[in-house]
């Protein structure tokens, strides 16, 4: 019997990236190399096989139609972009460009299109670890973030709270529905798909940056806005409701503003958001003037350290 995933434990350096990256969370670490928990999990998407960084992922059976591996060269202004937010930052995580398509735009060349239902959190989370992700409407498998997104509508079970206040996150189907209803949305049917991969992979720039960071990182970034123009002061929007969707990508793209978010409920379950891990979405038309900001805190940052260090 063919094995479904082959793992190389000569080459393997246990690093764990295949298991953060799955989107299935169909993998688990062994004593000398990961292994696959349950085979019904593993849909054969091939993304472990392609971000592994020493090649040490097999997978034999792999359909034609999954992704193969595509080098993806962004333009150098925004390759020049992500690498200053990472290096400024010191991120563990690649900063995200995302892009939302309206209904007649064709993805980029070089983007994966997914052959399976992925939820927006997860995609965001696989980016900042590498891939490069073309989620056509239908395949988003989060009906609330379709709805943030401008996708399609709320479900009515979803719209109601019922589906919420299941889940325990409202102290009635009422408050649930509010809560909901409040969620920062676009015009149903306005995106037709996304692009969501590393901010470096983009040609052409796209409407938001995400960033997955520690709290000390986010409030660089927000000394950032700051660092030019004395204020005004920062006010976020978030609820812990829809984070990577309504909060980090909806939410810049409607203001034009930074956001600050804390996660929720999905992106820490489904997306892997760690428990010291938040979110900040830029929307691209601020992404000089963080940056700028970044370069001219340098000798703060470096004090602080510092400080940290003795």
């Amino acid at each position: 019997m063919v094995e479904k995933i082959i793992f190389d434990s000569d080459k393997c350096t246990m690093c764990g990236k295949c298991i953060e990256i799955c989107p299935g969370n169909a993998l688990e670490m062994g004593d000398n190399a990961p292994r696959l928990i349950n085979s019904e999990l593993c849909s054969l998407c091939g993304v472990c096989e392609d971000q592994c960084p020493v090649g040490a992922i097999t997978i034999p059976s792999k359909p034609a139609a999954v992704y193969q591996a595509t080098i993806i060269t962004g333009d150098p202004g925004i390759v020049e972009v992500s690498e200053k937010i990472a290096s400024l930052l010191d991120l563990k995580k690649m900063p995200v460009g995302v892009k939302l398509l309206n209904q007649q735009e064709s993805p980029s060349p070089g983007f994966r299109k997914v052959d399976i239902p992925l939820r927006h959190c997860v995609s965001v989370h696989m980016a900042s670890l590498g891939a490069s992700l073309y989620l056509p409407g239908e395949m988003h498998a989060c009906s609330a973030a379709k709805a943030a997104l401008g996708i399609a509508e709320l479900p009515e079970k979803v719209k109601s709270g019922k589906v919420p206040y299941m889940h325990g996150l409202a102290a009635s189907e009422k408050i649930a529905a509010r809560i909901m209803e409040e969620v920062p949305k676009l015009e149903p049917g306005s995106t037709g798909g996304t692009l969501v991969a590393p901010l470096k992979s983009f040609v052409d720039a796209p409407d938001v940056v995400i960033i997955t960071c520690l709290p000390k990182q986010a409030m660089w970034i927000a000394n950032s806005l700051l660092y030019s123009t004395g204020g005004p002061r920062i006010t976020a929007n978030f609820a812990g409701m829809q984070a990577s969707c309504g909060d980090v990508t909806t939410i810049p793209l409607k203001t034009g503003k930074v956001n600050f978010s804390l996660g929720c409920y999905g992106c820490r379950s489904a997306g892997k958001l760690r428990d010291e891990e938040m979110y900040v979405g830029i929307p691209w038309s601020m992404i000089h003037s963080v940056v700028g900001g970044l370069i001219g805190l340098r000798k703060a940052m470096g004090k602080l350290e510092a400080r940290i260090q003795s």
